[in-house]
């Protein structure tokens, strides 16, 4: 008997989103059982961005993790787009992730990409914080429903253009995550607006807080996006600023390439974020 492979205790859901008018593939991972038992209660959720591409990624390296005792058990969540149905196509899918991660239009980006076919009825780039209300408003309570989770314990993860959307939701959306994963964020974006965002934010009286991972690949230099350079400016920033209520963490994976660095920030990114609550290895268990 022959059949597609899968991943163990995972769902697919349709979760309508009125803030952006959009569909949206949901793919749900479980932790293991074992894992699960030992962490009863609530569990914290882990949402991914560029779900079609990542989130196998993402929910294998959280078990792996879950086995190490270096991640308490959590629903890894992975957001992405409906590529193979009647109103999709796998090629709009660099317009649609686009149009949901970036805050704001970059007009000289959008018309290199908009040459390459750009379908009528998706939106021009700038729809983050019509993403964000989708995440936060519907899709959360969406999860509630279906599952026990921790509404107090939220984590966002992305990488690229999922990176500056989740740093843009830190700033302009603070406390509705408590864990921020930002790998190779795309902070070139609209002139460095987020750095903007940033000061902005410095001198609103309001608290940072929550726990942050910043990453990025060490060949990540080629013009005119030197990546590196950027991500480093921007975590000294953040440390300057010495905001009381965050923890800042950042790595530099020397020899990775923006597509290469996903998997190996991923995994980093969680057990960092999740460094004040992993329990060690359990009872009987042993690492392979």
């Amino acid at each position: 008997m022959t059949g597609p492979a899968t991943i163990l205790a995972t769902h697919r859901r349709r979760v309508a989103s009125d803030a952006v008018g959009e569909t949206y593939q949901v793919d749900v991972a479980l932790p293991e059982a074992w894992a699960a038992a030992r962490a009863p209660g609530p569990l914290p959720v882990v949402y991914v961005m560029d779900g079609n591409t990542t989130f196998g990624i993402a929910a294998q390296a959280a078990r792996f993790l879950q086995n190490a005792g270096e991640m308490p058990a959590a629903l890894v969540v992975g957001v992405g787009y409906e590529l193979e149905g009647p109103r999709r196509e796998r090629g709009d899918y660099g317009a649609l992730r686009t149009r949901d991660l970036t805050p704001s239009l970059d007009a000289e980006f959008f018309e290199k990409v908009r040459a390459d076919g750009w379908a009528e009825d998706i939106a021009p780039p700038g729809g983050a914080d019509q993403f964000l209300d989708f995440l936060v408003d519907e899709l959360r309570p969406f999860l509630a429903s279906r599952y026990d989770v921790d509404l107090g314990d939220q984590t966002l993860v992305g990488s690229s253009l999922g990176g500056l959307f989740a740093l843009h939701a830190l700033f302009n959306r603070p406390g509705a995550f408590q864990r921020t994963v930002a790998n190779s964020p795309a902070l070139w974006w609209d002139d460095r607006r987020l750095f903007s965002d940033e000061a902005r934010f410095a001198t609103s009286g309001q608290e940072l807080r929550g726990r942050v991972f910043l990453s990025v690949g060490g060949l990540e230099t080629t013009p005119p996006w030197n990546m590196v350079e950027d991500l480093q400016r921007f975590a000294r920033l953040l440390r300057e600023r010495s905001y009381p209520a965050l923890s800042l963490s950042r790595h530099l994976f020397e020899g990775e390439s923006h597509t290469s660095v996903i998997p190996a920030a991923l995994a980093r990114g969680m057990r960092e974020v999740f460094a004040d609550v992993a329990s060690g290895l359990p009872s009987g268990l042993a690492s392979a």
